[in-house]
């Protein structure tokens, strides 16, 4: 009897999830994301393979931090089995819709309160997100403190890295967890290498052309140490001060 209209076969795994993990392992974690847990023999099953084949696949992703296992005893006399779900981390795997209504608030900001409301915003997130990175960038040579702040923003998603260039520094980031946002509002990046600058301290210049919101293939920013200027004042620009 043909299935009626409301009975839809689950959705694949996506090209991009397919291409992170493989096919096997992204219908893997489609089917802990679906069902919650499954055991070995459950997947074997569900994947069309042996339970060897299916056990290496969950290695790998519990390596990967995708997957975390327990063991769970059975009813009556059965051996326990070891029970697999997906990890916090694996969450990131699959799609949000965050950067749509963070793209939504900057739009309600502009339209209620004009640029100099979004301008307000931004300035308030700039001062949020100088506190926090510089909890983690506080070492005094120039390169270490690229270093930590590579690593802090790695850790918030960005996958950050520091190249040595001919005047300095490139400070790169491969990837952007707000990058739709910036493409609607590019002044988010311009505030964002503003609060980099504040965190590297006035020692520094730094200076952002390329972006991934701009169709670049990462974001990158060039950083050098200034001249010394003993006894001048030195001030850390904001976007601000370029409006």
């Amino acid at each position: 009897m043909p299935a009626g209209p409301s009975a839809t076969a689950p959705a694949g795994p996506s090209e991009s999830l397919v291409r992170l993990l493989g096919t096997a392992r992204a219908r893997v974690v489609l089917f802990l994301r679906d069902h919650g847990t499954g055991t070995v023999a459950e997947l074997a099953e569900h994947l069309g393979v042996s339970e060897v084949a299916a056990r290496r696949h969950l290695v790998v992703l519990e390596e990967d931090g995708f997957v975390a296992s327990q063991t769970v005893k059975q009813a009556g006399r059965g051996r326990p089995a070891s029970h697999y779900t997906l990890t916090d981390d694996a969450q990131a795997l699959f799609p949000h819709r965050y950067d749509r209504l963070a793209s939504e608030v900057l739009d309600f900001l502009t339209e209620e309160h004009g640029r100099s409301g979004l301008r307000a915003f931004l300035r308030w997130r700039l001062a949020r997100e100088a506190a926090e990175l510089s909890e983690a960038v506080t070492a005094e040579d120039l390169h270490e403190r690229l270093d930590q702040l590579a690593e802090a923003l790695s850790d918030a998603g960005f996958a950050a890295t520091v190249e040595p260039s001919e005047d300095g520094f490139r400070l790169v980031q491969n990837h952007c967890t707000i990058a739709d946002v910036a493409k609607e509002h590019p002044e988010v990046c311009a505030y964002e290498a503003a609060a980099f600058s504040q965190v590297l301290g006035r020692d520094v210049t730094l200076s952002r052309r390329d972006t991934l919101a701009t169709g670049a293939p990462a974001c990158v920013c060039s950083v050098a140490a200034k001249p010394d200027t003993t006894g001048s004042s030195t001030s850390t620009a904001t976007p601000d001060d370029e409006a």
